[in-house]
């Protein structure tokens, strides 16, 4: 991790929303982020030492949920490039690892979603 990113976000600002492309994961190095789902409604709290935003690691990834910074933000942020290439230097099965838990993942998320 030669070049690592910070990227700082106000309080409030929306970091990413639901649908978009996931291009990127974000470890909280300072703050408070609030995860909401599609509903506007809060799903989880992070600070700092947390991460958020692993459909990066999937490839084509898009977010099935929002963020927001509660106050202000610093996060090191990495790209879906980065993060793959790291994951790929450490096993070559750890991407595909990682994608088939997120596929598992967002299946549940779906199932929970439509039993309410």
């Amino acid at each position: 991790m030669n070049n690592i990113k910070e990227t700082t976000f106000n309080a409030g600002e929306i970091i990413f929303q639901v649908g978009q492309i996931a291009d990127k994961l974000y470890l909280v190095k300072r703050g408070n982020v609030e995860i909401l789902g599609d509903n506007g409604f809060s799903i989880a709290k992070l600070s700092d030492g947390q991460s958020f935003g692993e459909q990066a690691f999937l490839r084509g990834g898009i977010r099935g949920a929002s963020a927001k910074a509660i106050d202000e933000v610093t996060c090191i942020v990495l790209t879906a490039e980065e993060v793959n290439g790291y994951l790929s230097k450490a096993s070559s099965m750890l991407i595909p690892v990682f994608e088939a838990l997120l596929l598992q993942q967002n299946m549940n998320n779906e199932l929970r979603k439509n039993r309410k």
